[in-house]
């Protein structure tokens, strides 16, 4: 079918609930390359950041070859939220053009309605050999959202991890196969409840299991290994967002949100190795699943935590405790060498600077312990952890490991 016609036919089915302006012109026929989805939900104090991540997006379409799409939706303090088309017309030139435009804020960009309405839109007029999703915007790993944000944060409003997970659901079910990846561009989003939760939706997840810098991904040298023919380079990816910051990295003296020299950590998992790495967590959780019932966060002064002074309703509470560290802690060494190989198998790349930017601690923080995962500790006896812990019961990692 002629995409301009589906297009047109898919905007009837949904006008419902949505307003279109501007429709796609002159869509090549034939499956491309790579369609990549950022979804920036920027209605937050980081909109400024937004701005200076689509201008970096425009440079480094410039480095894509023709046959690529990259599709953004874009909700910020100010404007329509809107979904565009940036691509390389037969010239070599880079284009832009909006392909549709919501009411104003009908609805927050973090629900499933809304996420999955853009999904349908950007994944199904721009059919390609493979796909891959960026979620941009404030990030809180698989907390639950009455806690805090968890994924996104937009007029106010956030997503749980399932929910965000129902969503994600409905871009596989338009692409018809996995996302290449997932890539976060928010805070927290790499522990390995989150990557376990949508491991059935991408071949790889990227993202960080601490802060983020404010100025976010250098996408202006990141959309070329992510729209490499055939795979995408995820590590190539993941490797030159590191080396970007790295070598700006100045022990945190002196950073900025726009001289950022508080340090960077990244990591991409392989979602096909999280089954075996599940088993083998269960097999020695069960083992030490006495010491795991009295654990209290007293106990963990010498494990890596990634969320300092920290403050949930009102009080201090750890979310993120580096995953293997976590585990060297709790088992014997010949234990924990077979479990890492598990853990290996997972985590294709991942780098951290010694020191990162903690802005609840206030500065920098050491990392001296970086496996690329967080994990959350479920505190039986302290009663404070309670309704953390009732939520994290719900989740596929805690019913597949405890």
């Amino acid at each position: 079918m002629n995409r301009f016609l589906f297009y047109s036919l898919l905007g009837g089915m949904l006008a419902g609930a949505t307003a279109c302006s501007n429709e796609q012109e002159n869509v090549p026929e034939e499956a491309d390359n790579r369609t990549i989805l950022v979804y920036m939900a920027a209605q937050n104090g980081l909109d400024w950041a937004a701005e200076d991540d689509l201008a970096e997006m425009r440079e480094g379409m410039k480095q894509v070859a023709a046959g690529n799409h990259l599709v953004v939706y874009y909700d910020s303090n100010d404007g329509l939220p809107s979904l565009f088309h940036l691509y390389k017309d037969r010239t070599g030139n880079v284009r832009e053009e909006v392909l549709y435009e919501y009411p104003e804020q009908d609805a927050a960009s973090v629900t499933v309605g809304r996420m999955s309405d853009v999904f349908t839109r950007a994944y199904g007029v721009f059919p390609a050999e493979s796909y891959g999703l960026i979620l941009w915007s404030h990030g809180d790993g698989w907390l639950p959202a009455t806690s805090t944000r968890s994924f996104g944060l937009d007029g106010g409003e956030a997503m749980d991890i399932p929910e965000l997970e129902e969503a994600v659901q409905s871009a596989v079910a338009v692409t018809s196969s996995r996302l290449d990846f997932i890539y976060f561009d928010a805070c927290f989003m790499q522990s390995v409840e989150v990557a376990y939760q949508l491991r059935d939706y991408a071949d790889y997840i990227i993202g960080c299991p601490l802060e983020t810098p404010s100025p976010g991904s250098p996408y202006d040298a990141v959309l070329a290994p992510l729209f490499a023919e055939g795979e995408a380079d995820v590590v190539g990816m993941a490797r030159t967002y590191f080396e970007t910051y790295d070598a700006l990295y100045n022990g945190g003296i002196g950073g900025s949100n726009t001289h950022w020299t508080s340090g960077v950590a990244i990591s991409v998992v392989q979602t096909d190795a999280l089954e075996p790495l599940a088993t083998e967590t269960r097999t020695l959780y069960a083992r030490y699943a006495d010491s795991l019932e009295e654990l209290v966060p007293d106990d963990f002064w010498q494990v890596q935590r990634f969320d300092y002074n920290r403050r949930y309703n009102g009080s201090y509470l750890h979310a993120y405790y580096d995953f293997g560290d976590f585990v060297e802690y709790l088992v014997s060494d010949e234990e924990y060498v077979t479990w890492q190989s598990y853990l290996d198998a997972a985590i294709v790349y991942a780098q951290s600077t010694p020191t990162c930017y903690s802005a609840y601690y206030g500065g920098n923080i050491d990392i001296d312990a970086f496996s690329g995962f967080s994990t959350y500790v479920p505190f039986r006896t302290d009663t404070r952890y309670a309704a953390w812990n009732a939520f994290y019961e719900t989740l596929d990692w805690y019913q597949a490991i405890y």
